[in-house]
């Protein structure tokens, strides 16, 4: 799709390479959490300080960790009581997906139809990664499983805020064609403008190779980050969360599975887990 001479995506490239648009931000909260917990002296005390600078996360936390999912017999009233039931870890990695899920919201009716599914699908792929790693005998990956799941597809959020910013500028009507949008969001600008915007918020190599890498015909077995968040993203197309659905899949055959031996069995359960976690709402 042409305008103004140039075709749209020319335009998409040459917006992101000016720097000169808003760009989706990490979250500093969220960041500092994940590099405290490298430290093993860290203690809930502190954990707890980091959030609770941040009342609109703090209270996104609270509202994550009581849905059914999450939750056990008892409310969750404190970040203190949250890290007491689920770990600091998994609070640090709450906060994390609190923070993401924030980005992923427009004004654009139009647009934003497509963040939700993007959403949907990143939250999936971070439960579902993190759920592979423990049953696949990598537990001690499952917390980097998790972000690397959460972020593969960040470069798809990237290319709709500046599609949305190029439109604007160039007085394009939004009302695109679904077809291209998707094709857009489908292209290896994804993968690549994704691992670059992850290199400019200074994420650790491992995170922003899983971004430009998950979608490579050859995979490279042996960076076991890339294997499960790739089987996670075949797992959610499988049951249609996000922008496709491929129904007819057979996990049990794809090399990721083969790989990480998972049994049919267990593939099953991670198809009910990212099918419950669609239910999970973190926005009031």
């Amino acid at each position: 799709m042409i305008f103004d001479e140039k075709p749209l995506q020319d335009l998409i490239i040459e917006a992101i390479a000016a720097g000169d648009l808003q760009l989706p931000v990490f979250s500093s909260v969220a960041l500092r959490l994940q590099q405290a917990l490298h430290n093993k002296d860290i203690g809930i005390a502190e954990i707890e300080a980091m959030i609770v600078e941040d009342q609109a996360l703090a209270s996104q936390i609270l509202r994550m960790a009581n849905t059914a999912f999450f939750k056990g017999l008892q409310k969750i009233t404190t970040i203190r009581k949250a890290i007491l039931r689920l770990g600091i870890q998994q609070v640090a990695n709450l906060a994390m997906a609190v923070s993401q899920q924030t980005t992923y919201s427009t004004n654009n009716k139009i647009l934003n139809q497509y963040m939700d599914k993007l959403w949907q699908h990143a939250f999936a792929s971070a439960l579902g990664s993190k759920w592979v790693a423990e049953r696949s005998g990598y537990k001690s990956e499952a917390d980097a499983a998790f972000l690397a799941g959460l972020l593969h597809n960040i470069g798809q959020l990237l290319i709709l805020k500046v599609l949305e910013a190029v439109c604007t500028k160039h007085t394009i009507d939004l009302n695109l064609p679904d077809a291209f949008i998707v094709e857009m969001l489908n292209s290896d600008m994804h993968t690549e403008q994704g691992y670059l915007l992850m290199k400019q918020w200074n994420l650790p190599e491992e995170y922003c190779v899983v971004a430009r890498d998950h979608h490579q015909e050859f995979c490279d077995k042996h960076n076991i980050l890339l294997v499960i968040a790739r089987l996670a993203d075949q797992v959610c197309d499988k049951t249609g969360i996000g922008l496709h659905c491929d129904p007819n899949s057979v996990l049990a055959a794809s090399l990721e599975a083969q790989f990480l031996a998972l049994t049919e069995v267990q593939l099953a359960e991670l198809e009910i887990l990212l099918e419950d976690s669609i239910n999970i709402q973190i926005a009031p």
